[in-house]
């Protein structure tokens, strides 16, 4: 069985004692030899041979054919995702929003239910609406039961989550009904998902806005808090510029005070930075300014394949040049491509003024012999108290000339507001009275479109990565996983920052241009986690690969997926399987199943000692996502059983291979009940450094060994089990005599990235433990010794999401000194435990000497907030790495 299908788990909680060791010496030989008899006890070896006895057939794997049904898949729930939009679409603009009844406000507490699928509580039999505090609630329409149903009819389609409607005065209506908060400042105009139905091309966009004394208090405020609205409304194709202007013309630091940047965390927070560090003062040069902005655009080399818009804010005269002069000549400069919006705020406006920012916008002095000429539009905000500045510029674009297709436009993935999961939307525009009256749009989760993908197992080293047209990555295994709740949206997105090969170009070129192909022999650098990012860093393999790419095609679709494997990649299949008797399957979930015999609670869950028990994870089904977003009930562990035990044909909906691993597993059982009662030991491939058990059990360790396909090094499934870190620590005071003479000695257990595994500090504290412990902050002294010997060794590993250089410990030990180290000056004998991925070691005692550590950062403190000192021995940490903000790249890749 695959490691994603079962875990087999077995606790262990007697102990026997074994051989001494000589007092003055340990041998790593030993312990590992009691590992492998814990591992004959637990039955590795005894389900291993099971493997090994039965039989197999190598297929070579078929990239093209895999490939094209990954993109099948994907293609297909797309076609759907659009077919639902546009029916949605069509409810719409035949009920033209004709009834009356007001709906539910989406910021009102309701009559909610908990729902699997959308991981919140919802209402199925209604829709919500909210209004910004700003937009008048004259002459509203609302959606008519005819579009509740279809509503209802498209969440039937499971890849959907919320669908809504967004109206261009900013209206907002969802289905299904939940409570949400900030309804009255909520505008959906100025999120991505709406703007990109807007435009089919990307934009530059410059800000240019005044800051002289005139601004003062609370326009000048309003003022900064449209320009972030601008900027929070642009798209991840989108660019920014900002400019403030008095007596002179400022722009942010380094590169971007020359170029336009793309609106990521970083480019945000230094854009935010920059406004918030300016002082109101001085006159108004409005030439300056224009000069400026004109400046960005130029710095554009595709600027005549992007709308380039530029959005002036005024509250009257200017000083210096005339600024219509100044527009002339610089837009001609650019075939008058640019269009200007003027905006005028404020009651000290003349008419004078007014007329000014008018013709800014119809740039009057222009000349049409240079390119045609874009009138923009000039708007007055006499009042700015009553009215919303950010409204109007945030809803810069012109939606007068929106084609009304059929085809959908998507964003790029962003964090969901209740599950933090990864998620895209596509949108429809929609006709209201015969014009442009707003957008139609549906969620997917990201994890859900592209499962195919995440749950791939065509050997250890094959993976697939989705890029669009623009070389921008939706999926890959350097960036995080979308179901990942923790990360943040993800910025650096360019493939070429995580497909490095020497001719990658040449597969990525292809798939930007939506067609297919396959490269072999190209070499490729293969990374895999070796656990946690922050902590053990990754393992990296070069491999003799092939590509293999599609586009996945379906309406408003421009992406490509591509899947890399090993030029050799093949599988094996079992031929012959043992077939279940009835009742032999056990399903973990005790309140849903009546298990046989009694069950008890064992420390906080319940047990039963009749039977082992499975439990499925979504790579057992065909379609995991189904199985994820779906509520385990009764009637489906039933099914599950009646189909395992024979007395049901058809599958629920689970793959050959998991059935297959369940029911050669099942001699285990018989294994198992000879064994459970008096086993001492527990078996061991990878041994955890401690951790609390989240079911009360306390400080325990765990122990998992691989279990092969046949005499193949390919992983089918892990045997694993759980132990208290005390047991641990008597059974090594059993083995290793001088273990216990804690007062001269300290035995000390580091696995190979220099975590604690056995220490005193895990037996004398009593606080619960938070996270892994590095050799580095507790033992100083021995870890120098190790440093300097180069058994210990720094290891880089990038971290995309943050812009850095993680650094991570590998402890090896060399041929020449594969039998371990001794150092006599520090103290300390360090030994392999053969077979294993531990080290043991053993500490004299000395209280004269002081152990300073190397690290003396909290245990709890992340290595990604420890920034790298300029010594040997550090904490884990980070480097900075050379990134181009307004780039959004690595400088070197």
């Amino acid at each position: 069985m695959t490691a994603e299908f079962l875990w087999v788990y077995f606790l262990v909680i007697t102990r026997c004692l074994v051989q001494n060791t000589h007092a003055q010496d340990i041998n790593g030989k030993i312990l590992a030899n009691e590992l492998s008899k814990v591992a004959d006890a637990v039955g590795f070896y005894f389900m291993q041979n099971v493997y090994n006895n039965l039989e197999y057939q190598e297929t070579r794997t078929d990239g093209e054919k895999l490939a094209r049904e990954i993109s099948e898949k994907i293609s297909g729930r797309m076609t759907k995702i659009a077919t639902a939009l546009v029916d949605l679409k069509s409810a719409v603009e035949t009920d033209q929003l004709s009834s009356a009844v007001l709906p539910q406000e989406c910021c009102m507490d309701g009559v909610y239910q908990e729902n699997a699928r959308l991981r919140t509580n919802v209402s199925l039999e209604i829709l919500c609406y909210s209004r910004p505090s700003y937009v008048p609630e004259d002459d509203l329409g609302y959606p008519s039961v005819d579009v509740l149903n279809k509503f209802k009819t498209n969440f039937h389609e499971t890849s959907l989550q919320y669908q809504y409607i967004v109206l261009q005065s900013g209206i907002y209506f969802q289905y299904p009904a939940t409570e949400l908060s900030n309804c009255k400042t909520y505008d959906p105009r100025f999120r991505p998902f709406y703007v990109s139905t807007t435009t089919s091309n990307p934009r530059d966009v410059v800000v240019v806005l005044e800051l002289s004394d005139s601004m003062r208090g609370y326009k000048s405020s309003q003022a900064s808090h449209a320009a972030l609205t601008v900027m929070e409304s642009l798209s991840v194709q989108d660019r920014f510029g900002l400019i403030i202007f008095n007596e002179k013309a400022e722009t942010p630091n380094g590169c971007y005070g020359d170029q336009l940047v793309p609106i990521t965390h970083r480019t945000r927070q230094s854009l935010r930075q920059f406004m918030g560090s300016r002082i109101v003062a001085g006159g108004a040069h409005f030439a300056k300014g224009l000069h400026r902005a004109f400046a960005y655009f130029k710095s554009a080399t595709d600027g005549k394949h992007r709308d380039q818009i530029l959005l002036f804010v005024s509250d009257g005269s200017y000083d210096g040049d005339d600024p219509l002069e100044v527009i002339r000549d610089e837009n001609q400069q650019l075939n008058n491509r640019v269009v200007i919006h003027t905006y005028g705020i404020g009651t000290g406006l003349s008419s004078e003024d007014k007329q000014l920012l008018k013709d800014m916008a119809d740039q009057t002095l222009n000349n049409n012999s240079y390119g045609h000429v874009k009138s923009g539009k000039s708007v007055i905000l006499a009042d700015i108290a009553s009215t919303s500045l950010p409204e109007a510029m945030g809803t810069f674009y012109d939606d007068s000339s929106i084609p009304m297709t059929d085809t959908p436009t998507y964003t790029m993935p962003y964090k969901d507001l209740f599950t933090n999961e990864s998620i895209i939307t596509g949108c429809l525009p929609i006709a209201i009275k015969g014009a442009f009256g707003g957008v139609v749009c549906a969620d997917v989760l990201l994890c859900e479109l592209v499962a195919e993908i995440l749950y791939l197992n065509e050997g250890e080293f094959s993976y697939a990565f989705v890029i669009d047209g623009e070389e921008r990555t939706l999926v890959h295994p350097l960036i995080p996983d979308p179901r990942d709740v923790i990360v943040n949206e993800q910025d650096v997105i360019n493939i070429y920052n995580f497909e490095t090969s020497g001719d990658v170009n040449v597969v990525i070129q292809s798939m930007t241009k939506g067609l297919k192909g396959h490269i072999k022999a190209l070499f490729t650098k293969v990374m895999k986690t070796r656990g946690q990012k922050y902590l053990e860093g990754d393992s990296q393999q070069i491999i003799n690969a092939s590509y293999h790419w599609t586009p996945i095609v379906a309406p408003g679709s421009n992406l490509s997926v591509c899947l890399v494997m090993d030029e050799n990649n093949s599988e094996l299949s079992i031929t012959n399987v043992l077939h279940s008797s009835p009742g032999d399957f056990v399903y973990h979930r005790w309140d849903l199943d009546k298990w046989p015999g009694p069950f008890c609670r064992h420390f906080n869950r319940y047990a039963t000692q009749a039977k082992t028990t499975v439990k499925l994870t979504p790579d057992a089904f065909t379609e995991p996502y189904k199985y994820t977003r779906t509520k385990e009930t009764e009637v489906r562990v039933q099914e599950f059983k009646d189909y395992l035990s024979g007395k049901r044909v058809t599958s629920p909906d689970l793959k050959p291979s998991a059935i297959k691993s369940i029911r050669i597993t099942y001699p285990i059982e018989e294994f198992w009940k000879t064994y459970h009662r008096t086993v001492a030991q527990k078996e061991v491939h990878v041994v955890s450094a401690p951790y609390e058990d989240s079911w009360g059990s306390g400080k325990i360790i765990s122990l998992t060994k691989a279990i092969l396909i046949g005499r193949s090094k390919k992983t089918e499934g892990v045997l694993g089990t759980d132990f208290s870190i005390y047991y641990f620590d008597q059974m090594l005071q059993d083995i290793y005599p001088i273990c216990a003479n804690k007062t001269s000695y300290s035995c000390i257990v580091i696995d190979n990235s220099g975590f604690l595994v056995m220490h005193p500090y895990y037996i004398e504290t009593t606080s619960p433990i938070t996270t892994q412990v590095h050799i580095t902050h507790l033992e100083g002294r021995i870890s120098r010794s190790l440093i300097s010997q180069n058994v210990m060794y720094r290891q880089p590993c990038r971290d995309t999401e943050n812009k850095k250089e993680q650094f991570t410990y590998r402890v090896e030990l060399f041929q020449s000194s594969d039998e371990g180290i001794v150092d006599k000056t520090v103290g300390y004998q360090m030994r392999p435990v053969a077979n294993s991925n531990v080290f043991i070691i053993l500490k004299e005692r000395r209280a004269s000497i002081e152990d300073l550590p190397c690290c003396f950062e909290k245990v709890s403190m992340s290595p990604s907030s420890i920034q790298c000192e300029d010594t040997q021995c550090t904490c884990l940490c980070y480097k900075g790495l050379q990134f181009n903000d307004c780039r959004n790249e690595y400088n070197s890749r």
